[in-house]
């Protein structure tokens, strides 16, 4: 439900209301975050093997990665680190090359390296994208083929041909002879040519194949071709250029329907900034790559890409400058963390990555207990800050525990980029970072105070904030959410720093608002994290603001002083149980490091008198999708309100929700509607639907009775 007048008191918001009958007008309003301009995803291109569709029309597939000859001895292959740290992001396609010869020894190629290469792909989590590297090895091809089985359903034929001295009258000659009879061996897999050094290839290589396999009949089922844009570039005239993906692969899309008088998928199975060995310097800069990588993946995805892979992973590629991982300590670089956030943004949770994955299992709610503490560590700590220039409370007020007290890092738009770096000091292997802005009351809003535009980083030596090593861990444009979390690789480390490069376009003051940082180790485990999902009366209740203390978190840490649990507000004024499914897995996606999801949903729907099957129906979509991504939903019956003739919608609703909660043997959330029954001349605000802040607080309280003898021992 949506407040219509927002009064502002010494500590947090005050709510009035005009009419429910206007609050339900507004309750339809759709809203998202980094959405695209448009999807043009081509139908045809959601047929290849493996493929899903992600949210906004994004291809799964756009998010893969080359395996490639390894000069190094650590490398993707060999190392269980980096293929756990691309499963665990979800990375999608790999680009692995079948050599016939070793490039760098000359030795043929074995079955076991065969092997290898195909359980790296599968310990990875990703699909297989083969390389029959030599086009005219054909038995060799065969045998790839039929030994990979269904294990490799993809296949680019050749490497760049027309960049090794192959004409275009030989390949299409070896490519129809060829592909017929690897499709016989095969007939599930996919065939993908000319793989171009560029999007036209050298000498009109891209068209005249073409125009040679329309004439043989013996099509591709998809175009590939490699783009590096930035050839002698400076940094800034390169990162420039990390639109153009789009518009290359847009006129490649054009020559196909030109020529074929169809779509078929295309794909750029090499991307990166440079091909040089080594490439320019400015790629190892944490800013840059990420920067770069975003804007050139964001360009493919509203291009309708079907198909990408960064180049590379780990295989010393451009002397280890274009390498994913470092290949001599096995960490991430910013490319990857870069590629990761996307990934998490446009993912829908609970989508398998490899074409033959095993099933999601659920968690058991009634099993998931907190076992191990994510302690708050950032109370009380050193910060340091620069271009807070209009922030009230010293540099101590967003890690002061107070939300919404009108103390806080609160830089002007004249002043950005402004940043703030907390020394956290040594020891956590990886950190939860939750912020608020605690100043808009929806969940998502383009016209609130948050940040829009921002980035996280650590460091193991700076001093201030300023000087020292930093990288790039997270980088996020065009958020909507006034709060939000980040999951944060910290081995190693001492300090983090957000940066705040842009505020909402649409904002009421131009000004960002952080009310609080909070930094939690969650070094052991995630499960001391909850999220509560639900309309107007989640919003008031769960925003931790002064008059609704002691907050859900306060009260668990003030009884079990080693715990202190994560909590975000996710209230979204005005919705019903529609809008929730409508959005659920943009939230899922938005908060995957969430692992109990409190869901308040079902007030307006009693308002619009909706049936109890719709009603239930949306609710197991809620709870499927919660439990498919791997958290623990969790359902509270709603209040009772003081609006004549709205109690019987809202019990038999209530009797939905009792219903869903068995069937899928959840965890029972309190009963609100008793509550505000007992307590009815005390906790309503004058509409008699939202909580006063007596109501709130007996609202948090609630769920700490109930959730206390389950979760904490």
């Amino acid at each position: 439900m949506r407040s219509q007048h927002r009064l502002r008191g010494k500590t947090c918001f005050g709510w009035m209301w005009r009419s429910v009958f206007i609050v339900i007008i507004f309750s339809n309003v759709g809203c998202s975050s980094n959405a695209l301009q448009k999807s043009s995803l081509s139908s045809v291109a959601q047929r290849l093997p493996g493929l899903h569709i992600w949210k906004q029309g994004v291809s799964s597939f756009l998010f893969g990665a080359n395996d490639t000859q390894e000069w190094s001895q650590n490398n993707v292959e060999s190392s269980p680190e980096i293929q756990e740290a691309l499963k665990a992001a979800h990375f999608s396609l790999m680009r692995t090359f079948f050599f016939d010869k070793s490039p760098a020894d000359g030795h043929h190629t074995t079955d076991a390296e065969i092997e290898q290469r195909l359980e790296t792909v599968v310990n990875s989590g990703m699909t297989c994208l083969g390389v029959l590297q030599d086009i005219f090895t054909v038995a060799f091809d065969k045998h790839v083929v039929t030994y990979a089985g269904s294990r490799c359903q993809l296949y680019e034929f050749g490497n760049e041909p027309d960049d090794h001295g192959i004409s275009i009258e030989t390949y299409l000659q070896q490519w129809n002879t060829t592909i017929p009879l690897l499709r016989k061996i095969n007939p599930n897999a996919t065939f993908i040519g000319p793989v171009t050094s560029n999007d036209q290839g050298n000498k009109g290589f891209m068209r005249a194949f073409l125009e040679g396999v329309k004439a043989s009949g013996i099509l591709p089922d998809a175009v590939s071709f490699h783009w590096y844009p930035c050839y002698q570039d400076t940094q800034e005239s390169c990162l420039k250029k990390a639109g153009s993906y789009g518009q290359v692969a847009e006129g490649v899309q054009a020559l196909v329907r030109e020529i074929l008088g169809k779509d078929i998928p295309v794909g750029i199975t090499e991307w990166n900034y440079n091909p040089g060995t080594p490439p320019p310097a400015y790629g190892d800069d944490s800013n840059f790559i990420t920067r770069f990588s975003t804007d050139a993946l964001r360009s493919m995805a509203l291009a309708g890409v079907a198909f990408a892979c960064q180049f590379d992973i780990a295989s010393y590629g451009g002397y280890g400058r274009l390498d994913m991982f470092d290949f001599e300590t096995n960490q991430p670089k910013p490319q990857y963390y870069a590629m990761r956030n996307l990934i998490q943004l446009y993912r829908l949770s609970g989508t398998p990555v490899q074409a033959e994955s095993a099933p999601v299992t659920a968690l058991s709610p009634t099993t998931a207990s907190v076992t191990h503490t994510g302690p708050l560590i950032s109370r009380g700590k050193q910060i340091y800050c620069s271009g807070n220039d209009a922030g009230a409370g010293g540099l101590g007020a967003s890690i002061n525990g107070l939300y919404g007290d009108w103390l806080f890092w609160r830089p002007s738009f004249s002043a950005l980029p402004s940043w703030c770096a907390i020394h956290v000091g040594a020891g956590p292997t990886r950190l939860l970072l939750t912020w608020d802005s605690d100043y808009t009351f929806d969940y998502i809003s383009a016209k609130g105070l948050s940040p829009q535009d921002y980035s996280i980083a650590v460091s193991a030596d700076s001093t201030n904030g300023a000087n020292g090593t930093w990288r790039t861990v997270v980088t996020v444009t065009g958020n909507h959410t006034r709060v939000r979390e980040h999951l944060l690789p910290f081995a190693g480390q001492s300090w983090v720093k957000m940066t705040i490069t842009k505020g909402q376009t649409q904002a009421s003051q131009p000004y960002v608002f952080i009310d609080q940082i909070d930094l939690y180790d969650v070094s052991t485990s995630l499960n001391d994290t909850f999220f509560f999902s639900g309309d107007s009366i989640t919003a008031i209740a769960y925003d931790r603001c002064d008059a609704s203390q002691p907050s859900f978190a306060e009260l668990i840490h003030a009884s079990f002083p080693q715990h202190f649990p994560a909590m975000l507000d996710g209230g979204e004024g005005g919705w019903d149980s529609d809008g929730a499914v409508q959005n659920i897995d943009l939230w899922l996606t938005l908060n995957p490091d969430m692992h109990y999801w409190l869901l308040g949903w079902g007030t307006n729907d009693a308002f619009k008198q909706v049936s109890p099957d719709h009603f239930r129906a949306n609710l197991q979509t809620l709870v499927n999708k919660i439990t498919q991504a791997g958290h623990v939903p969790v359902l509270t019956h709603l209040p009772y309100m003081k609006v004549k003739g709205l109690n019987q919608e809202v019990q038999s609703l209530n009797a939905v929700i009792d219903q869903v909660s068995v069937a899928h043997g959840l965890i029972s959330g309190p009963d609100l509607y008793q509550l505000f029954l007992t307590h009815q001349t005390t906790y309503f605000l004058a509409d008699g639907i939202h909580p006063s802040a007596e109501g709130a607080k007996a609202m948090n309280l609630a769920w700490f009775q109930v959730l206390t003898p389950i979760l904490y021992h």
